[in-house]
């Protein structure tokens, strides 16, 4: 690790110091601060798809590639619970974040198993002052990304996949302050192509309904009331959304592995073919209408 002391991490544009926290790309060496990957996703080389490995490891890297999947049982997989991302069951470390997946008690085992010992307070206060410690000397922007999580359902977190540093805040807040209204400007913009791209299917259609009685009905004001409810719907969208991704959270908790793995990626993160085939579909409909009409 000295060998990095004094040299720059390419994301911060700070030099590396004693103590830190450093990681090294798989692919191309780069170091980086540990904090700084996982804030970045990746390594910050453009185009490398390289994972972390230890700095005083030049040969095995900590995590593992998606090559092996398939060459394990669903119920093998260990997902991050940061991002949402499969990893391998040896995997340290998340291969695309940086989280770290494999997390072991610190209390002794002779305090584990004897609850009413009476040195396990004393031990607890001090394991907890030890951790509050290592937190403040982390850095702020990560630290405060950790509280965030923390108070969210890890299900949750997962179900969100792209996007949680955008999300998991704003549900937070919403929880903090008791509150549904949480403005949502790609909901407002795009609110049918953003519950299709978010999995709400549901509410997708609904707009389609909505829209297509508006202007069958009235379609004078159709533009106008249609104007209204995007911006009630952007305002109440994050709320709506983080409804249903607790009732899917709590729906995985009653299932047992492998299902319980299987409807969370089912259910998670967002999907790009919904809105392929919502636009085909609908390009199909405008030309059998202009068909018929003729």
């Amino acid at each position: 690790m000295n060998n990095y002391i004094g040299k720059t991490c390419p994301f911060c544009k700070t030099e590396f110091q004693e103590g830190d926290d450093i990681v090294i790309c798989s692919s191309c060496d780069m170091p980086h601060h540990k904090a700084c990957w996982i804030e970045n996703q990746g390594c910050t080389t453009f185009g490398c798809m390289g994972t972390i490995k230890s700095p005083d490891d030049n040969s095995t890297t900590v995590t593992t590639t998606k090559t092996s999947y398939e060459e394990l049982p669903l119920s093998s997989y260990i997902l991050c619970t940061q991002c949402g991302a499969q990893n391998l069951p040896d995997s340290a470390f998340c291969g695309k974040c940086g989280n770290s997946l494999k997390k072991t008690s610190s209390i002794p085992a002779d305090i584990q198993n004897n609850p009413s010992n009476t040195n396990s307070n004393v031990y607890t206060q001090q394991n907890s002052n030890h951790q509050t410690t290592y937190q403040n000397n982390t850095y702020g922007q990560q630290n405060h990304y950790s509280q965030t999580f923390s108070a969210i359902d890890e299900d949750v977190i997962i179900l969100v996949g792209k996007k949680q540093e955008y999300y998991i805040p704003k549900f937070q807040e919403m929880k903090t302050q008791n509150t549904k209204a949480s403005w949502n400007w790609p909901a407002f913009l795009f609110s049918m192509y953003w519950c299709l791209y978010r999995k709400m299917y549901g509410y997708a259609f609904a707009f389609v309904g909505i829209t297509s009685l508006l202007t069958f009905f009235v379609p004078t004001i159709a533009p106008l009331l249609l104007f209204i409810s995007y911006i009630i719907f952007g305002i109440f969208a994050n709320y709506i959304y983080m409804k249903k991704l607790e009732k899917n959270a709590n729906k995985a908790k009653t299932m047992n592995e492998p299902l319980r793995t299987q409807f969370i990626q089912k259910h998670s993160g967002v999907s790009i073919l919904a809105l392929i085939l919502f636009f085909i579909g609908w390009c199909d409909f405008m030309i059998i209408i202009i068909i018929l009409a003729r």
